[in-house]
């Protein structure tokens, strides 16, 4: 049997263990309050707050003053099919695992669990190509 370099390089990434999906970029989380930017940080992966609606806004004042620039996803690395890391919910002050799971279609599926996976939830978040403009 011969191996062409397209099948090496598909046997490759299956090897690694890499998720076939790349998470970097923008995301949307399901009620549209807030679009966070996926990119490197250092070896990880890290997701920081690039843009809140008034809603998205209001929801967190109380822990932080502007959400906007807020580091919310952090240490992310690839674990087989997924990605896992930390997650920072503003809205509850409180740090827990998390695991992205790159869907078909623009999609990630985002769990958050605390309490070593006693409590979790899950949202669906889109990919989002750029910003809306900013009013002012």
């Amino acid at each position: 049997m011969r191996v062409t370099p397209l099948l090496a390089l598909a046997i490759s990434a299956a090897a690694s263990g890499q998720p076939s999906h790349s998470i970097e970029g923008y995301w949307k989380n399901p009620i549209g309050s807030a679009i966070i930017a996926i990119a490197p940080c250092g070896s990880d992966l890290c997701g920081k707050v690039v843009w809140a609606s008034p809603r998205g806004q209001q929801e967190v004042s109380k822990n932080a003053p502007n959400v906007v620039g807020t580091t919310v996803l952090t240490g992310l690395r690839a674990s087989g099919s997924h990605w896992a890391g930390s997650l920072y919910i503003p809205d509850d002050n409180i740090h827990v695992s998390a695991r992205l799971q790159p869907l078909e279609g623009g999609k990630m599926k985002l769990t958050g669990c605390a309490f070593i996976g006693l409590f979790c939830r899950t949202q669906v978040w889109t990919r989002v190509d750029r910003l809306p403009p900013s009013k002012g």
